[in-house]
C-alpha cells in the first residue's frame, strides 16, 4: 500500500470513528484497519477491564472469537500484558523465541501465531491506558517494521479517544435511561391508578414511530420514546399539587390540572437533550380540530410526537376502563379528524390488526 493510500485510509478511519458512538462498531473498524494498514492476517483489540488488573478481548478475528472473548490477560503477563504495563509498543517477529508468549490463546483459538506487533492504546498527559491493539502474522512471511509500528500507534491514539467517547456515551445513555425510570416511578407514585400505563403507552408509541419509518436509533424515535414516558411529569410539580389542594371546587381543580402540561414544559425545556421532548409534552392535549389546550393548535401544527402521545393516551384510558380492542378502535374512528390525526388512527388500527405486536 502506497503512503498516499495509507494516509487516505487513516483519514477515512478518523471520519468513521467520529461518526459512530457504538463501541463495538468503533473497535471493529479499528481491527479491520489495523490488519489492512499492516498487511496482517489477524488482529485483536483488548480493552482494560473494570478491575483495572486485566485486559479482555472485545474484538478479534478468527473462527473461534467467542472463545477468546471469554479469556482475560492479566496486565504485566504475556506480550500484551507487558505492553499494557509498560505502555510501550513491542515487535516480536518470532514468538517461539519469546518466553512471554502465551501459547494458550493459540491452543484455544486454533490460530498459529508467528509474529506480533502490539501497541498500547493510551490517551492524555497522564498516559491513561485504554487497551492494547495487536496485529498478528504479517503476510508473505515478512517481519513487522518500525513503519508498521508507527502506523498502528497513530491509529491507536485516534482510536483511544474514540473509545473513551463511546464509553462516555454508553454511560451517559445508561444514566439517562435509569433516571427516566426513576422519574416514571415518581409519576406513578403521585398517580397510582396509572401504574404501568406509561410503559404500555410507550410501547404503542414506538410501534407507531416505526410504522412511520423512524429508525430506532434516530433522534425523532428517541424523542417519541422519552416524550411518551414523561408526558405527565408535570404532576410532580409541587406548585401544581399545592394549587390543586387549595382549589375551592371541582371546576377550579380541572382548570388547574390542565396546567400540568405547562409545568412539564418548564421542567423539561431546561434539559438540552429534552428540548424537543418538552414541546411535544406541552401539546399532547391539543386536539386535531383545534379544540384542545393549552394553545388550541390545529392539525399538522400540532407536533407529531404530541399527536402520537394523544392517541396512545386515549387507547390506554379506554383499555383501563375495560374496553376490548374492537370498542377501542370504534372509538378512535369516531374521534378521527376531531381529536386525532386520521393518519395515526389508520396506523393504530393496522397495529391492532397485527396481534403479535400487542402486549
Amino acid at each position: 500500500m502506497s503512503e498516499i493510500a495509507k494516509l487516505e485510509e487513516i483519514f477515512s478511519i478518523v471520519k468513521s470513528l467520529s461518526s459512530t458512538l457504538e463501541l463495538d462498531a468503533v473497535l471493529k473498524r479499528i481491527g479491520d484497519a489495523a490488519e489492512q494498514l499492516t498487511n496482517s492476517e489477524a488482529s485483536s483489540i483488548m480493552v482494560v477491564d473494570d478491575d483495572k488488573q486485566h485486559l479482555y478481548f472485545r474484538v478479534a478475528t478468527g473462527e473461534k472469537v467467542a472463545i477468546l472473548k471469554k479469556m482475560k490477560v492479566k496486565i504485566g503477563e504475556g506480550i500484551a500484558g507487558n505492553v499494557a504495563l509498560t505502555k510501550k509498543s513491542e515487535i516480536i517477529n518470532d514468538v517461539s523465541k519469546d518466553p512471554r508468549f502465551a501459547g494458550r490463546f493459540d491452543q484455544q483459538s486454533g490460530f498459529k501465531t508467528r509474529n506480533i506487533l502490539a501497541v498500547p492504546m493510551i490517551i492524555g498527559e497522564k498516559q491513561e491506558l485504554v487497551g492494547v491493539a495487536e496485529v498478528l502474522n504479517k503476510k508473505n512471511g515478512e517481519d513487522y517494521t518500525l513503519e508498521d509500528q508507527k502506523l498502528l500507534e497513530s491509529l491507536s491514539g485516534l482510536a483511544a479517544i474514540s473509545i473513551l467517547n463511546a464509553k462516555f456515551n454508553e454511560n451517559q445513555r445508561n444514566f439517562f435511561v435509569h433516571v427516566t425510570e426513576i422519574l416514571v416511578s415518581g409519576i406513578e407514585t403521585v398517580r397510582p391508578k396509572f401504574r404501568g400505563r406509561y410503559w404500555k403507552m410507550t410501547q404503542l408509541a414506538t410501534l407507531i414511530a416505526k410504522s412511520l419509518g423512524m429508525d430506532s436509533k434516530s433522534e425523532d424515535y428517541r424523542d417519541i420514546y422519552f416524550g411518551t414516558l414523561l408526558h405527565d411529569i408535570g404532576y410532580l410539580s409541587s406548585k401544581l399539587r399545592i394549587a390543586m389542594e387549595s382549589a375551592s371546587d371541582i371546576l377550579k381543580q380541572v382548570e388547574i390540572e390542565r396546567t400540568h402540561v405547562n409545568e412539564a414544559y418548564e421542567m423539561l425545556e431546561k434539559i438540552h437533550l429534552l428540548k424537543s421532548v418538552a414541546l411535544m409534552v406541552k401539546h399532547h392535549h391539543e386536539n386535531f380540530d383545534g379544540t384542545g389546550y393549552p394553545d388550541g393548535l390545529k392539525g399538522k401544527d400540532i407536533p407529531l410526537g404530541s399527536r402520537i402521545i394523544s392517541i396512545c393516551e386515549m387507547v390506554e384510558n379506554l383499555r383501563s376502563s375495560g374496553n376490548d380492542d374492537q370498542k377501542i378502535l370504534k372509538q378512535l374512528d369516531l374521534l378521527s379528524g376531531s381529536f386525532f390525526d386520521p393518519e395515526l388512527v389508520k396506523i393504530v388500527k393496522e397495529i391492532f390488526g397485527s396481534m403479535e405486536n400487542l402486549v
